[in-house]
């Protein structure tokens, strides 16, 4: 976790979009979702990623621990929110 972690803060500090495959709750995954990342909330287990999410137009949770895998892309973007990762 802790690559996956210091990518999306990475992400965050570079304005850079992180792309992410996630599992969701019933064990199905979407493949690469691309993600601008803006803040943490909860600890532990429930530890979730607020991002908004370019594909669904919006903005989503993701509990940490489903987080399989990010990697930072070369795109930038323009927060549309204040950034509360440091």
């Amino acid at each position: 976790m802790g690559n996956i972690l210091d990518t999306i803060k990475q992400s965050a500090r570079e304005k850079r979009i992180l792309r992410i495959i996630y599992t969701e709750k019933d064990g199905s995954s979407e493949g690469w979702r691309y993600v601008e990342p803006y803040s943490f909330m909860g600890d532990g287990e429930m530890e979730a990623l607020f991002a908004w999410d370019k594909d669904k137009d919006g903005i989503r949770r993701f509990t940490l621990n489903r987080i399989n895998q990010a990697e930072l892309t070369l795109e930038h973007y323009s927060p549309r929110y204040p950034i509360e990762i440091a």
